[in-house]
């Protein structure tokens, strides 16, 4: 048997292929439940973010394992296996605990040394303890893994600058545009990266944050924890924003 990670990342393929892989977290358990029932797979944990998709399955066996979850990958994003197989990685275990060891202290990060991702890699382990389909090979994988992404940001500078692509985003603006201070800004979506761009405004000294997402409870809820204010985004299609009226309005009626 053995530990393999399979996957799919920002250098390897396309974001509008990697939006259709994202697994919510209120899906997790039901697509570990999937992926654990696969003839090959002894265990799994699934590492979603925005950045990445990567599967971590104890293999019965490797070619098995690896038709599986390339599988449920195609069941999950209701993409044919042609559009993203050639963009998969796929490493085995020194190599898999290696790659998973880089991911943990953001040496595999689109900004290294990010933050983020230590808590994201513990949040996706929890989850499959908590479902039953993490075991004794995957669990050992995964407290060394945390340990090392510890241990990098606490003996290292690695993290001492940017440590996430939203504050690196908010940086990249500040240094085109000038000071953030006393600016009204607008930021689209409100999801993990628009959550983490929304509070480095506010730390900037940003004036005014407007949210715009296309659902309207989400703007709200996201806008209200800088005392920022939404707004309602008419226009979403093939996972481009439009914005045609950036305009506060009164929430739908119930």
């Amino acid at each position: 048997m053995s530990v393999v990670v399979i996957g799919l990342n920002h250098r390897s393929v396309d974001l509008d292929v990697l939006e259709c892989m994202t697994v919510a977290e209120r899906d997790l358990t039901k697509a570990l439940h999937d992926l654990h029932s696969r003839d090959n797979v002894a265990e799994a944990v699934v590492l979603s973010t925005c950045n990445r998709v990567e599967v971590y399955v104890l293999a019965e066996r490797f070619h098995g394992a690896y038709d599986d979850v390339r599988q449920f990958l195609c069941d999950l994003s209701h993409l044919p296996p042609e559009r993203f197989a050639d963009s998969l990685y796929v490493h085995y275990d020194l190599d898999c605990a290696r790659h998973l060891f880089e991911v943990t202290s953001g040496l595999d990060s689109a900004v290294v040394g990010e933050a983020e991702v230590l808590g994201q890699v513990r949040n996706s382990w929890e989850s499959a303890r908590e479902a039953g389909t993490a075991g004794t090979a995957l669990n050992l994988l995964f407290r060394h893994a945390l340990e090392v992404g510890k241990r990098a940001r606490t003996e290292t500078s690695i993290g001492r600058h940017v440590a996430s692509v939203s504050s690196a985003a908010v940086a990249m603006a500040a240094g085109a545009l000038g000071d953030h201070s006393g600016r009204s800004i607008l930021v689209l979506g409100a999801g993990e990266m628009a959550h983490g761009m929304v509070r480095s405004l506010a730390d900037s000294g940003v004036a005014d944050v407007v949210v715009a997402n296309r659902t309207w409870d989400r703007s709200v809820e996201l806008a209200s924890q800088v005392g920022g204010r939404p707004c309602r985004c008419p226009i979403w299609a093939c996972h481009w924003i439009r914005l045609t009226c950036c305009s506060p309005v009164p929430a739908p009626p119930r």
